[in-house]
């Protein structure tokens, strides 16, 4: 049968068909994998173009039925897919290992997993496949049962990127997390939040630049190589002993530039540190200041900053009143002396900053160029004021009220656990099992 007039005119009407191949296969890659798909109705060249792209983008949106994943993978017969992502539900939970053989066969180069915010089953229990991807460049695992190792894994040899949210491994295979990372010689990126391995883990990566650890324990980590690292990233919300010494542990990650430490206990501290953050130049940190320990933890950390240049304290309750003397007497000769920026953030419900802290710190610091507060004085006898009075060590230092300065975004922590600012599950998912509550 002759095709209709007006299907002819559609097609000679197609303003793409002119273009070379290669054009409008990169077209496709940059579609969502619906309009990938709808780009079939197009016209007869279009119809099956899809299908071959290599490195096709399988994101599938929110709420996507499983039956609709299986078919899009049925007809997919290109050798490479860029990245796959998928909110896991209980209707889709038996469809994972089958999507993992076929992401394995396909030369999947980035798999993201995490569970719908409905998914009632504890974990996403994942296929041996998952270890049969050699060409994975990005792996984001959230909420997943991580199979045994199989006999002979090679390793992930260009992964870059690892993510692992409340992972769980299977019993007496608790070393394999080190093996996975040990098996990735690029890795540049690692974040572990509450990843569940009770057998000390040894991190060594020779090309990690980024590291961000959420837990429970500062003794469940340790360090080995790791010179490439620019910035830490740690949160940690119980440890192994009360009181304990945390300098071992920031000691493993001396040779950042940027660390962001946050912790909510009240016996945190570091001793006398034997080691020197020489290549520091931003430090963030939420720590509670009620309390002398979390107080002179702060302090030492920035005698063993010489280098520092930007400070950002995130106040998240209510603190105690320290008087000038004793933190002047915290002070050494050198403390903060490349120190230009200082950022304090009131987040606390009843609002509180440290003042006397603040005033020493525009009485010391002779580079100091901005001192900012995210909250204005409420009225002329605010503590606030005082800060626009004090002694300033700097000529060029300046007192910012009601500044704004984004708040700590990576992690928060409830009840022992990390939690990612986005894509918390919601408050009736099923509850940890016993093995991991506290």
């Amino acid at each position: 049968m002759e095709p209709s007039p007006l299907r002819v005119a559609a097609e000679a009407a197609d303003p793409l068909a002119s273009l070379p191949s290669h054009l409008l296969d990169e077209i496709l890659r940059r579609l969502d994998i619906r309009d990938a798909v709808r780009t079939s109705a197009l016209s007869r060249d279009w119809r099956r173009r899809w299908e071959s792209v290599p490195g096709l983008a399988l994101s599938f949106p929110e709420d996507t039925r499983p039956c609709v994943v299986d078919r899009v993978l049925f007809q997919y017969t290109g050798p490479r897919v860029s990245r796959f992502a998928f909110q896991v539900d209980d209707a889709s939970a038996s469809h994972v290992d089958h999507w993992l053989v076929a992401l394995s066969r396909r030369s999947v180069e980035s798999i993201s997993l995490r569970p719908h915010a409905h998914f009632d089953a504890e974990d996403i229990n994942l296929h041996s496949s998952i270890f049969a991807c050699p060409h994975l460049v990005s792996l984001h695992l959230k909420w997943c049962g991580i199979p045994p190792l199989p006999v002979g894994f090679a390793g992930f040899p260009v992964l870059e990127e690892l993510y692992f949210a409340y992972v769980t491994f299977p019993d007496n295979t608790e070393r394999q997390l080190q093996a996975i990372i040990g098996g990735a010689p690029l890795l540049r990126v690692l974040s572990l939040l509450d990843v569940y391995n009770y057998v000390d883990c040894v991190i060594e990566a020779p090309n990690l630049h980024s590291l961000t650890l959420g837990l429970e324990f500062d003794n469940v980590y340790h360090f080995g190589e790791l010179p490439c690292l620019h910035d830490a990233e740690i949160v940690l919300s119980a440890f192994s002993e009360p009181g304990h010494n945390v300098g071992r542990f920031l000691a493993g990650v001396v040779h950042v530039q940027e660390l962001t430490f946050i912790s909510s206990l009240d016996e945190v501290k570091i001793d006398a540190t034997p080691f020197t953050f020489y290549n520091l130049k931003s430090l963030k940190l939420s720590t509670p200041f009620t309390a002398m320990n979390p107080i002179v933890f702060v302090f030492r950390l920035l005698r063993s900053s010489p280098n520092l240049e930007k400070l950002k304290i995130q106040i998240v309750e209510e603190g105690m009143v320290v008087d000038w003397e004793f933190l002047n007497a915290q002070w050494t000769d050198g403390m903060c002396a490349k120190l230009q920026i200082v950022q304090i953030i009131n987040v606390a419900t009843h609002r509180w900053f440290p003042i006397s802290f603040m005033k020493l710190i525009l009485s010391k610091a002779s580079l100091l160029r901005t001192l900012s507060v995210n909250e204005c004085p409420g009225s002329q006898d605010d503590p606030l004021n005082d800060l626009l009075t004090c002694r300033r060590a700097s000529v060029q230092a300046e007192v910012l009220f009601k500044e704004s300065i984004p708040k700590f975004s990576a992690l928060f922590l409830f009840r022992g656990a990390a939690l990612e600012h986005s894509g918390q599950r919601a408050p009736h998912a099923a509850p940890l099992p016993a093995h991991r509550k506290k």
